[in-house]
């Protein structure tokens, strides 16, 4: 069983500047490819214009690929995940792979965007991911409100430990006080997105160990 990944950005034809959206999408392939290369079983590549693909090794990573791919595309994008089988050997291109991993992908994609959900999960037997898909799509709904300054100030504070050192150093980067750097994620409701966050990687853990990785 493979888990494939097909993206594609929201209302990308009413972008104002394409080349500078298109840009922004091959920086931040190229960054979860370095970033996650140890989960990649073949890496992200550009399918479309606004259309990405890539394979997974673990469900769990799927909130930090989601996080690396929001705070470089800098435009909302819908997701489909697919797992099944594959019907070619493996490649390196992502394009040369068939089966039916990308095909559950492909119809979840198309399900997301006619459902306007941020990320849609399919799976041979339909039902699996119900409760992992709904927790995501609540997560990204949060992730979604927040304005350019507070997304920047919480993957800052994400990407450097989710400590009080890493408070010292958002507001050292941001230039405000440690105590508006709090509000900040306050307001971003980031405390409640964590606890989401941690039930979700439970979920998503059995789910790959029940449907994966039975062994």
């Amino acid at each position: 069983m493979y888990i494939v990944l097909t993206g594609d950005l929201r209302s990308s034809k009413k972008m104002e500047d394409r080349n500078l959206s298109q840009e922004k999408l091959k920086g931040a392939i190229n960054y979860v490819n370095s970033r996650f290369k140890d989960y990649l079983i073949s890496d992200f590549r550009i399918t479309g214009g606004d259309s990405f693909q890539g394979m997974i090794s673990q469900l769990d990573v799927l909130v930090d690929l989601y996080f690396a791919l929001y705070g470089r595309i800098g435009n909302p994008f819908y997701l489909g995940v697919g797992v099944g089988s594959i019907s070619t050997s493996l490649s390196e291109f992502v394009q040369e792979i068939d089966g039916e991993a990308f095909h559950l992908s492909a119809d979840a994609l198309r399900t997301a965007k006619k459902k306007k959900r941020w990320i849609v999960m399919e799976s041979p037997s339909g039902d699996d991911f119900e409760v992992a898909e709904c927790i995501l799509n609540l997560l990204f709904d949060v992730v979604w409100s927040w304005t350019d300054r507070r997304a920047d100030i919480i993957l800052y504070y994400r990407e450097n430990g989710e400590n009080p050192q890493a408070i010292e150093q958002a507001s050292q980067k941001f230039q405000t006080g440690t105590r508006n750097i709090y509000k900040t994620l306050k307001a971003g409701n980031y405390s409640l997105f964590k606890y989401g966050e941690g039930v979700l990687d439970k979920q998503l853990k059995k789910l790959h160990h029940k449907i994966i990785d039975p062994d």
